[in-house]
């Protein structure tokens, strides 16, 4: 059975990002995930699935954080449209050491693993 695609729209106001602290909040060896249903009065598309990605400077310096955040976007792009569920928002944040180095396909499995948790507690 094929499950339909959502749309995905990037987070951008930092408001949108402070409301993930109040939502579920999942630590995989890779990343930590964060996620909340969106209000039904809220003015963003509800077909839409929203997604927000950061690596602090402990993950280290600019390269290492800008590789870890291309790899975040990669596994948003992967995983979101067929795992996500519209009228949520995710925010994906890199961890030390693991997040640049953990394999792909690992942080794939990992991130479907947590969107089903994450699901499940959101009913």
């Amino acid at each position: 059975m094929l499950s339909e695609n959502i749309l995905l729209e990037k987070i951008t106001k930092h408001v949108d990002y402070a409301q993930m602290r109040r939502g579920h909040i999942i630590s995989t060896s890779g990343f930590i995930l964060q996620g909340r249903a969106r209000n039904s009065d809220s003015l963003v598309n509800p077909n839409v699935a929203r997604y927000g990605l950061t690596c602090s400077k402990r993950i280290g310096n600019a390269v290492k954080r800008n590789r870890a955040k291309r790899r975040l976007r990669s596994l948003v792009a992967n995983i979101l449209p067929r795992s996500g569920l519209a009228g949520w928002d995710y925010v994906l944040i890199g961890k030390i050491n693991s997040t640049e180095s953990l394999a792909f396909d690992t942080l794939k499995e990992t991130l479907s693993i947590a969107l089903a948790k994450m699901h499940n507690r959101g009913k």
